[in-house]
Order: structure tokens, then sequence, then C-alpha cells
């Protein structure tokens, strides 16, 4: 290679390196902006959120050469059919079509309008405006999806991680010091904005179960990097409490320390906001870690140390919460479950009538006041359960391509899962992400965190984390 070709490679890396560099911080950016802007709810957030997750996506995909990846490729298929059935809902169809797509539609918008008279043109959605920001964000959505999936590998996950502890420890003492100190009865968000709609805030978000949705995400993979770390540092064999003092005053000891407090701050914060589908489901995604600690342990010893580390960690969130509100939370259950099955019970109506093209994304609400019985003091906007809601949302011109994406995800996932092609940090974080999505897939059973576009966010780049094949292990980043 000549002198000339030689310095043009270099300062093609450096440029390389470069454009990862400002990759790596525009998706933390990107990612807190999410978070910290109330959960994006709020038009103002969501609109550049949307544009930052596109532009991302769009900046991996041409950067990472995503095209040269069959697997992508398929991903972005069935992504680009899902958007294609979204777009569908929103798009205005002669009326007289609306008879035979969507019967139900005719008959709910002559009992929700006086004197209806049916149009030339609309839309299979009931809300074509909301579907449509609907269809923009799962767009911006899709494209970070699929570069990210390619473009993650090259981005240092233990950066990453390291990032969004950071985040997630800093709002787990803003909410913990505002449910503290703030007035119970006028709860505002960062203490200073009521929500317009009410709620029950909890740090930045309007509602408390969302930022624990959030939370459950992210302590995963915080707590299986403290395993990555905790493995790499080699704590001493010895079980007198000497030994093991005097390690942690070593440089390894440290960090374990800090991110066992940083661990336990969180699992605190989410136990604080009194969620119990957050508790339930952060439950749900220790158990997947528990399974994929213990069976990658060699010893019984191990495995009694992973148990017991697991039972700590929740133990000491629920008490330095206070077990009596943990209790009395989880006693009021039955009242709530009871509210719920009754709004599922209307969402199963919604969908006996719609059960090709729904009502469409973002419809719901207005779906309700019409099929909603008993008490109309608190009207459901949401069914309190994102599977019974696509399905009344979407129908089967939704549920069919989602099931095509999950399916697509799931192979990826399982796939990177058996590989032997992880380093041991990715190869922790990795799982770590995956317990995490089981985890917010657990608490989506009963709330919708995963609406909230800020989350979402969180949700796409744990799935890529999942998902991403690794560079060769000549180039993987060590613990």
């Amino acid at each position: 290679m000549s002198s000339s070709s030689r310095a043009r490679t270099i300062l093609d890396r450096r440029e390389s390196g470069a454009a990862i560099k400002a990759f790596r911080w525009c998706l933390a950016a990107t990612l807190a902006w999410g978070v910290l802007a109330f959960g994006a709810v709020y038009p103002w957030a969501y609109w550049p959120l949307g544009v930052a997750a596109a532009g991302l996506g769009v900046w991996a995909i041409v950067t990472a050469r995503a095209w040269d990846d069959p697997r992508t490729v398929r991903l972005g298929i069935v992504l680009g059919l899902l958007l294609a059935a979204i777009a569908l809902q929103a798009f205005p169809l002669p009326y007289h079509w609306i008879g035979w797509l969507s019967p139900g539609l005719d008959a709910l918008l002559r009992e929700y309008h006086l004197g209806f008279t049916p149009p030339a043109r609309h839309a299979l959605s009931l809300e074509p405006g909301r579907t449509g920001v609907v269809l923009f964000l799962a767009f911006g959505l899709a494209l970070l999806l699929v570069g990210a999936t390619r473009m993650i590998r090259r981005v240092p996950l233990e950066w990453l991680v390291s990032e969004l502890m950071g985040l997630a420890v800093a709002l787990a003492v803003v909410g913990i010091v505002q449910r503290a100190f703030f007035d119970p009865a006028r709860p505002l968000v960062y203490g200073f904005w009521e929500p317009r709609d009410g709620g029950n805030p909890f740090g930045p978000f309007v509602n408390r179960n969302h930022f624990a949705g959030w939370m459950v995400m992210v302590l995963p993979m915080v707590a299986m990097y403290t395993v990555a770390v905790l493995r790499e540092a080699r704590p001493p064999a010895s079980r007198r409490v000497g030994a093991w003092l005097r390690w942690l005053t070593t440089v390894d000891g440290n960090r374990v320390l800090l991110l066992g407090v940083a661990t336990l701050v969180m699992g605190a914060a989410l136990v604080v906001t009194g969620s119990r589908s957050g508790v339930a489901s952060f439950a749900v995604a220790v158990v997947v870690m528990l399974a994929f600690v213990v069976r990658e342990l060699p010893s019984r010893r191990h495995r009694a140390v992973a148990i017991f580390c697991a039972g700590l960690l929740l133990g000491g969130a629920v008490a330095w919460a206070g077990s009596d509100m943990v209790v009395a939370r989880f006693a009021d259950a039955p009242d709530a479950f009871g509210e719920r099955l009754e709004a599922w019970r209307n969402t199963l109506a919604i969908v006996r009538d719609f059960p090709l093209a729904g009502v469409g994304l973002g419809g719901y609400g207005r779906a309700m006041l019409v099929y909603q019985t008993g008490d109309r003091r608190l009207m459901y906007s949401q069914a309190h359960n994102d599977y019974l809601q696509l399905a009344a949302e979407g129908g089967l011109l939704l549920i069919v391509p989602v099931l095509l994406v999950l399916v697509t995800i799931l192979r990826a996932v399982h796939r990177r899962l058996v590989a032997s092609e992880d380093d041991p940090l990715t190869f922790w974080i990795r799982r770590g992400a995956v317990a995490g999505l089981l985890g917010i897939a657990a608490q989506s059973l009963m709330e919708f965190s995963l609406q909230m576009p800020g989350n979402a966010v969180l949700f796409v780049t744990l799935l890529a984390i999942a998902m991403h094949r690794p560079r060769s292990l000549q180039h993987a980043h060590r613990v």
C-alpha cells in the first residue's frame, strides 16, 4: 500500500470514529430528551423526538450499510408492512368501502354524531389525525430500529449503559425527593408543572406507572452489567468479612460497590412510585435475570450468591421505600383490577365489532365514549392492556404485521442468545436488555407505558441491543 493510500485509510478511520462518537452522543441525547421532556407525551416533545429518531435511523442505516445484512433487510420489510397497514387506517377511502372493511364504523358514527350524513370519503380510523401522529412516530422508531440494530455494535455498550445508569440514578433521586417533600394533594412534575389532564407524577413523568416502566427497562441492563464487572473483578474466594472489606477498597471493589448502590437507588425509586405493575414486572425481570445467571454460573455456591444478591436487591429496595407502603398498595389491587376488568370487557366489545381494521390507532378513547358501560365519572381513554388495545385499534389489519415483526425479532434475539459470538460485557448486557424487554412486556398487561414516546425510544434501543450482531471478537470491546 502506498503512503498516500495508507494516509487516506487512516483519515477514513478517524472520520468514521468521529461519526460513531457523534452518533452515540446523539442517541444518548435522544434517549434523555424522551424521558426528561415529560416522557415526550406532549406535541412539543414528541415531534422533535420523532424527527430525531428518524434522523438517527437514516444516519445509522447509511453509515453501517444496513442493506448489506439480509437479516436487517427482512426486519425492514416487515416493519414496512406494519407502517403500510397504519397508513391504510389513516387514508381516506370511499365511504361505501367502509361498510365492507369495517362494518361497525358506520353504526358507531351514527350513534356518536346526531344527524349523521355519510361523507363521500372517510378513513378506517375514528381519529385519522391521531393515527397520522402514530404513523409519524412509528416511522421514526422503525428507522431507528433498523439502523441501530446494525450501528449499535459500533457503540461501546459499557459507555451506553453507564450513561443510562447516570440518568436513571438522577431521575430516581429527583422522584424520591419529590415524593418526600412536595404536597401529595397537588403533585407537580419537577415541582412546578401541573399535568394538563391530571395524573400522578413521579420524576419527569406525568404518570408514576410510566416512570416505573422506564425504570423496569433500564434496571436489568445495569444489574447485568454489574454481573459482568463482578465476574471480571474476581472477588475473593474467602468467606471472611475482612477479605471482602479489603477487596472493596480496591479499584474493582469500588466499581462494583458503586454499581450496587446505583442499582439499589434505582430499585428503591421504582418501589417508591407505588406502581403495582412496575414492582410486579420488575419481579418478572429479576426472575429472567436469575435464569440467565444461574445457567451460566458453574457452581452451586455461585448460584446461591446470585439468588441472595437478587433477593437483597428486591428486599433492600422494598425496605428502603417502606414495606408498609408496598403492602398497602398491593392490598388495594383487587379494587383496581375490578375497574380494569370492566374496561377490558368493553374493549372486547370493540374487538368484536371491529375485527378487521379496528377503530384506528389513537381512536380507542373516542370509541369508549360509546362502548364504555358502568360508572362514567372516569372515562377510559386507554385500555390499560396494550395487547387488548392493539386488537381494538388495529384489528387483523395490524395484528398480522405486528406478529410478523414479533416473529422476526424473536428469531433474531434467539439466534444471538444461543450464538457464542459475544465478548463477556456484551454477553451480559444483551441478557439485561432481554430481561428489561420481558419486564415491560409483562407490565403492558396492566398498563400502557410503551405508549409514551420517551419509553418507546428506550424500548427500541433495548431491541437493538438484544438483536444486534456483534463485530468479530478481535474488535470486540472487552470488560
